[in-house]
């Protein structure tokens, strides 16, 4: 596969989004500075504007392209969610930022999840819907609310659980066993086999 060589524009885009990435995992929408991304990223506040508009559309291109990770590594498929969660929960184990992001945006209140039609969450809840409709996976649970459990679950031991690491401080060292653990328990909830 041909390696595509990036423009000066797209490479200085990117130092950008990088440093954006940071600089919100670590202090939010609110809490972040365009200067101190300016100078993370080696750019001018200008650039920064004539890319992205303003902080919160820069916001949004950094926790859009995190999410496009999450859904271009991590697949979902309704036939499998203890599969699922497990990598879930190893994508939030390796991209600690993601889930920073994710907890600033709830905590900003922002309700525009930019995601596209074929990985939003309403589409996973409706296979979940269809699933449970074919008998593949227990609806003893609203498929919204099995969707929830899940990824609650999933990220349980991340910088985005309200209790932080304390629940777990040594997670990284038990993350074979606690991966077990979640797919086990997804197992249990979505199987329909179970009474």
């Amino acid at each position: 596969m041909e390696k595509v060589e990036l423009t000066k524009a797209e490479r200085t885009q990117e130092r950008i989004l990088q440093a954006a990435t940071d600089e919100f995992a670590a202090y939010g929408i609110a809490g972040g500075r365009v200067d101190r991304i300016a100078l993370a990223a080696r750019a001018n506040k200008a650039l920064i504007y004539s890319y992205f508009g303003n902080k919160e559309q820069l916001f949004r291109a950094v926790l859009e392209r995190s999410l496009a990770d999450v859904y271009s590594t991590v697949r979902f498929t309704a036939d499998d969610l203890p599969g699922y969660a497990a990598g879930l929960f190893d994508f939030a184990m390796d991209h600690p930022h993601l889930m920073r992001l994710v907890m600033w945006n709830g905590l900003e209140q922002r309700r525009d999840w930019p995601l596209d039609g074929t990985s939003s969450l309403a589409t996973q809840v409706a296979k979940i819907q269809s699933a449970q409709a074919e008998g593949r996976v227990a609806n003893r649970y609203p498929p919204d609310f099995l969707l929830t459990l899940i990824i609650t679950l999933a990220s349980a031991w991340t910088a985005a659980n309200p209790f932080g690491m304390s629940i777990t401080p040594d997670a990284a060292e038990q993350r074979s066993s606690l991966r077990t653990a979640l797919s086990n328990a997804v197992s249990q909830l979505s199987r329909p086999d179970l009474v």
